[in-house]
């Protein structure tokens, strides 16, 4: 990757090359789904359409090449871009993260419910956008932001996180499989 003189300075004293397209950095290894979805959701916004995955487990290559970073890296700050959430002391779900949404969401966030949290309205208005449809009045986007976790996004974050379905295997389920989309990233 070839860099220009534009260097961004991260808050550890790491700097951050900047190329002509941005980079998004997750682990290298076996793909998981929830990984491939944020790198997904990312690449559906203007600032990163034309950005480049870089995957790696090496944090310093990851911190000096990337602008944003998935999965990988031990980190989750988002003034930094750094979305990992397999640090022992991580606990955020989208109801910690997003109060105003209620507490009806309790499912530990993987990176790509943390991705959702931050930039889902943003992904959603991109994907209309780009499909020619209208805008969604601010209620809407609300809604199917809400819907779109509660029946997909929920679905990679309890699965990547080993949540079972059932509270003592009774009762309403906690989440739905509807995709099966971590068993098809998987195989």
């Amino acid at each position: 990757m070839t860099s220009n003189s534009e260097s961004n300075p991260s808050e550890n004293g790491t700097k951050r090359f900047r190329s002509d397209a941005p980079v998004i950095g997750t682990h290298s290894g076996t793909f998981h789904c929830d990984e491939v979805l944020a790198c997904f959701m990312l690449k559906q916004l203007p600032e990163y359409k034309n950005a480049s995955i870089f995957r790696s487990r090496d944090d310093k290559m990851l911190l000096e090449k990337c602008d944003i970073i998935v999965d990988v890296g031990g980190e989750f700050n988002h003034q930094k871009k750094l979305y990992d959430h397999h640090q022992r002391s991580f606990v955020e779900t989208l109801s910690t993260l997003r109060p105003e949404l209620g507490d009806e969401f309790k499912i530990k966030l993987s990176s790509a419910g943390l991705i959702y949290a931050y930039y889902g309205e943003h992904v959603i208005e991109s994907v209309l956008q780009e499909n020619g449809k209208a805008p969604l009045s601010p209620q809407n986007l609300k809604l199917s932001y809400k819907q779109i976790y509660r029946n997909f996004i929920s679905e990679m974050d309890a699965i990547d996180n080993g949540v079972p379905m059932y509270k003592n295997d009774v009762g309403e389920p906690l989440y739905k499989i509807s995709t099966h989309l971590s068993s098809r990233v998987h195989n």
